[in-house]
């Protein structure tokens, strides 16, 4: 009776230890204050000292419904991803195990519980309530390193994918959510980088990565693999935005338009449309651009720690906080909307790593600067 009782206690132990805390409750975190040159309310959403990161900006980071925020965290010892209530500010674990980036993880536009992330090659359907989980499918090999940040298409059954074939090719990619069937769409002898499938159309877009300039840096090409070509180019230097060479970078979708929000680089910010023809919208120096929904605003930032409201058709903008990025820590605030236009969401490391919303509600009445 005594060993029979040792070992029953010992599987309660091992199990125990390898319990998953997927679906666990972490309470409410959250506080805010006020921008000391704004005073505009800002309200963090997670202590420190663990880092939290919001996903990638060129998706809403918000569930279809607007009730939940996604966000990943290092609190556990490792990057997992979690769910924030906006209502009561309560956070509830997604994932455990091997650490998850946060460019890992897309939520499902057309299902509020559905959240879809990849591990390895793995790609996974997540229930965000009940937690449980559905291998959608595996991208084939050949395959070299991790498989790049997913997007889906605009009626939500196809996920756009990215993956490094050999030391010299990388292919795009896509996989049927509900089959897991996977084709390749295109493959190219340069590293592609920011992939996102249109959220209006059957076109998918991409970069040739350098880090840097690229003899051309933004295409596009059709679901099918047909008509890859230059997105938005400029042959001629007497139409460059810039006096010596354009670099334009950090493209986001605008969901509702079909249009896409860019970067030229030390000059402002440009809005292109689906021809590849482009205008400038807001000349600066700014980091990154994400759009409303309806395309009507833009929330900016840059590298001085600061982020902006636009207005697109006037190119107006208002200041709404500073102080997110500092020399310890230096963050990219990949700023975007939720689902609605209410809320802007960022990261911060004001303090601390951490994922931040403003409520555009709260404002007080508008000061646009010309």
């Amino acid at each position: 009776m005594y060993r029979t009782s040792i070992i029953s206690l010992n599987i309660v132990i091992c199990s125990w230890l390898h319990a998953s805390d997927a679906g666990k409750d972490w309470r409410v975190e959250r506080e805010s204050y006020l921008d000391p040159v704004t005073h505009i309310r800002i309200l963090e959403l997670t202590k420190g000292p663990a880092a939290s990161d919001n996903l990638y900006y060129h998706f809403s980071n918000f569930t279809a419904d607007n009730r939940y925020l996604i966000f990943a965290s290092e609190r556990t010892g490792s990057s997992q991803i979690y769910r924030v209530e906006i209502e009561t500010g309560r956070i509830v674990q997604l994932t455990d195990g091997a650490s998850l980036s946060a460019r890992s993880a897309c939520p499902d536009h057309t299902n509020a519980r559905r959240l879809y992330y990849v591990r390895g090659a793995e790609v996974i359907a997540l229930d965000i309530i009940d937690v449980k989980e559905r291998k959608v499918g595996e991208v084939p090999k050949p395959r070299m390193g991790g498989v790049q940040q997913p997007t889906l298409s605009g009626d939500g059954k196809w996920m756009t994918l990215t993956r490094q074939r050999d030391a010299a090719n990388w292919e795009i990619g896509l996989m049927n959510t509900e089959t897991g069937d996977y084709r390749t769409v295109i493959t190219q002898g340069f590293r592609m980088g920011h992939v996102q499938h249109s959220p209006t159309d059957p076109i998918i877009f991409y970069t040739w990565e350098t880090s840097g300039y690229a003899p051309q840096r933004s295409w596009i090409v059709n679901e099918d693999g047909s008509g890859n070509r230059p997105f938005y180019a400029r042959t001629n230097p007497e139409t460059w935005f810039t006096p010596l060479k354009e670099w334009v970078t950090h493209e986001a979708w605008v969901k509702e338009t079909g249009d896409m929000t860019m970067i030229n680089d030390k000059a402002g910010v440009m809005l292109v449309n689906k021809n590849g023809d482009a205008r400038m919208v807001r000349e600066g120096h700014y980091w990154h651009a994400a759009a409303r929904p309806d395309g009507k605003f833009l929330v900016l930032d840059d590298m001085q720690g600061r982020l902006w409201l636009m207005e697109t058709a006037t190119g107006n903008t208002r200041l709404l906080a500073t102080g997110i990025r500092d020399t310890i820590h230096s963050v990219h605030a990949h700023a975007s909307f939720d689902r609605l236009g209410r809320y802007v969401q960022f990261h911060t490391g004001r303090t601390h790593e951490t994922v931040a919303i403003i409520d555009l509600n709260e404002l007080p009445p508008l000061n646009w600067t010309k």
